[in-house]
């Protein structure tokens, strides 16, 4: 082994290695009220010098599925390709970002050749604000208050709120019957020990997998000074 390749394999460098280019390596879904799933494609070429092989696509997520079109997994230099990934929706809101690790034949496994990234843009029909209320060991054991605005073209009622803990109760206010609603929390047995509660709110949306909101309700120890 002469002093140049052992500098390069020291430094975990393989001259000559091809490597994918994507024509898109971020790309960014509307996504319909009516839609179950979306799916885009990532397109890539191989403008190397030699052989590529993808070893591995992933997206550490459940939500998100990711194939490599036709089940291809080795391309020759000049060769294109396509990766497809695949989101479901289920309850997610908002704008949600994945990201897409790719590994080729050779990479270590704690560094893939090339990261893309998935943003969707879901529709928000029910806003909580804030979707967590929080305490503070020994503070205040006041009520606070989660915000429900809705937007969308039909009235949307509240229909219930309960809470996963007693520790805290949850009382439905009425700002403007179909749109405009409030949660007040309010800590009933006191601040003294840390809790965690989630608050369900049910709705009649016609949206089933926005139809049940969740929020929080959080006494926590407060963070230590660090000097």
């Amino acid at each position: 082994m002469n002093a140049l390749t052992l500098a390069f394999f020291l430094l975990g460098i393989i001259p000559g290695v091809a490597a994918l280019e994507f024509e898109t390596p971020s790309i960014e879904a509307k996504a319909d009220l009516s839609d179950k799933v979306v799916t885009r494609d990532f397109k890539f070429r191989n403008n190397g010098k030699e052989a590529v092989k993808i070893t591995q696509a992933d997206a550490g997520c459940s939500c998100l599925a990711v194939q490599v079109g036709g089940g291809k997994f080795s391309y020759a230099p000049g060769e294109s390709g396509v990766l497809r990934a695949t989101f479901e929706l289920g309850s997610f809101q908002g704008t949600v970002e994945k990201k897409i690790n790719i590994w080729l034949e050779g990479d270590p496994e704690e560094k893939p050749s090339t990261t893309l990234t998935m943003s969707v843009l879901i529709p928000v029909i029910i806003k909580l604000e804030p979707k967590s209320l929080k305490w503070q060991v020994g503070g205040p054991a006041e009520a606070k208050v989660i915000d429900i605005g809705m937007d969308y073209s039909k009235l949307i009622h509240v229909t219930s709120v309960a809470t996963s803990n007693d520790l805290f109760t949850a009382k439905l206010i009425t700002v403007e019957e179909g749109k405009h609603y409030q949660v007040e929390v309010t800590p009933q047995k006191g601040t003294d020990s840390a809790g965690l509660a989630i608050i369900r709110i049910e709705t009649d949306v016609d949206v089933a997998k926005q139809r049940v909101q969740q929020g929080f309700a959080v006494i926590s120890k407060p963070l230590k000074k660090t000097k």
